[in-house]
């Protein structure tokens, strides 16, 4: 073989590694932003969560709250529950409508009551 082939062989090679690296490099681009958008619309992982953060979310979800705001008024949390005829009380776990007239409402097993 004379030089005129091997020159071109080599540069046949060389735009062949030049291919395939633009190829790699595209796809780890691809992988990457695809891993920055999973993250920010995904919730953190219990691991990645701060003591404070895990202390909240666990007084968020096992603790009432102070207040249920409806349309028809605020609802209070109230320890000691007043008992109501079952018409004015909606039981908001069971999918009940709240009305002018409801007194009471029950969330979560929680009972809140409107203040007069």
């Amino acid at each position: 073989m004379n030089k005129k082939h091997i020159r071109i062989i080599i540069i046949a090679l060389s735009c062949l590694a030049l291919l395939g690296s633009v190829y790699m490099v595209r796809g780890f681009i691809d992988y990457y932003q695809s891993l920055n958008t999973t993250i920010h619309n995904a919730a953190p992982s219990p691991k990645a969560m701060q003591d404070w953060q895990k202390d909240y979310d666990r007084r968020v979800r096992s603790e009432p709250a102070e207040r249920v705001v409806t349309k028809y008024g605020d609802f209070y949390y109230a320890s000691s529950p007043n008992s109501f005829p079952r018409s004015e009380i909606a039981n908001l776990d069971a999918d009940d409508e709240v009305t002018q007239d409801t007194k009471q409402i029950i969330l979560k097993g929680y009972y809140y009551e409107k203040k007069l």
